[in-house]
């Protein structure tokens, strides 16, 4: 394997992008794959990333993925590597920073050494890919995250009779990391001093259907969820007809953001400075100041500083929008 910098004529056949396995964490990598889309058309790209996010790329015309499951039996893992080695990739873009471009021999491949730290996590990523490609602007046009006509189709069957003409609010009330929700009340509340000017649509998965249906019991105004009616694709081009979106520091936030859609962020106790908001349009609402173990790693208490958010915070925040 060489350490030679990748060039725009170095005319790379088949190129591999590591990417992760969270679904924020992988629309974070994302730019990547566009500035190699871009620059390298000719190119075969693939793209290595986890069950959960697969249906992010599904029908993608423009690079493959490589589904790695974690909890596939040994046999499969063998024939995944295989399959990875008998492409002979000209370049591979770690960005999990693994071991593996050393076992596959590629021409071009990024080190080991992350020479970026405390940055925003995208920018790392791209300063990553930096590290064995000097390319230029980043890409102004989404090639890893595509919406087709059959989306369109199921928002114009299914979701846009229920607006009746009417702009909508997306709301993500959900988040993986329970530390990081905010509190349902604050939810309803919200969502009914918005409808009186437009539609609400809750989104999420299957699990954060329950949280939703707290939220719409405790409402006054009608509501619209597709929580676990969708997928990633489809929540997508939801995404990007909306007016702006209502989130937690998650998935759907970074989502939001790859489409640069306005976003108002309830910030709990991750690290704001790597995953805040990168849409042109974001506004974070916080009051961390108030828990003074939120972000103590040593404390053995619950985070709570999200309890501190109040519903006056949010409608102030979305004022602007």
């Amino acid at each position: 394997m060489m350490c030679a910098k990748l060039l725009k004529n170095s005319a790379p056949k088949r190129i591999l992008v590591v990417s992760q396995t969270n679904i924020g964490d992988v629309v974070l990598t994302c730019p990547v794959i566009d500035i190699l889309r871009r620059d390298f058309p000719q190119a075969k790209i693939d793209v290595m990333i986890g069950p959960k996010a697969a249906s992010l790329f599904e029908d993608n015309p423009d690079f493959g993925t490589k589904v790695f499951n974690k909890q596939a039996p040994l046999r499969q893992k063998i024939a995944w590597f295989l399959d990875l080695y008998q492409a002979h990739y000209d370049c591979v873009v770690d960005l999990r920073r693994t071991a593996l471009a050393f076992f596959l021999s590629p021409r071009y491949a990024t080190p080991l050494i992350n020479n970026t730290i405390g940055a925003h996590k995208k920018d790392i990523h791209l300063n990553r890919l930096r590290q064995v490609y000097d390319f230029e602007t980043p890409s102004q046009k989404q090639y890893a995250i595509q919406t087709t006509q059959e989306d369109e189709q199921f928002f114009e069957g299914s979701i846009a009779p229920a607006l009746q003409g009417k702009n909508f609010i997306v709301i993500a009330s959900g988040a993986a990391d329970s530390a990081k929700r905010w509190l349902p009340q604050g939810f309803a509340a919200v969502a009914d001093h918005l409808s009186t000017t437009q539609r609400i649509i809750f989104v999420g998965d299957a699990k954060d259907a329950e949280i939703i249906d707290d939220i719409q019991g405790r409402m006054k105004s009608p509501s619209l969820s597709l929580a676990g009616k969708i997928n990633l694709r489809q929540l997508a081009f939801v995404l990007k007809k909306c007016s702006w979106a209502l989130t937690h520091d998650s998935g759907v936030m970074h989502l939001a953001c790859y489409f640069n859609v306005p976003v108002v962020v309830l910030w709990g106790p991750t690290d704001i400075n790597k995953y805040a908001p990168w849409s042109k349009k974001s506004v974070i609402v916080r009051r961390n100041e108030k828990c003074t173990r939120c972000c103590d790693p040593e404390s053995e208490v619950l985070h709570n500083c999200m309890s501190f958010i109040t519903v006056e915070d949010v409608i102030n925040a979305a004022k602007d929008f």
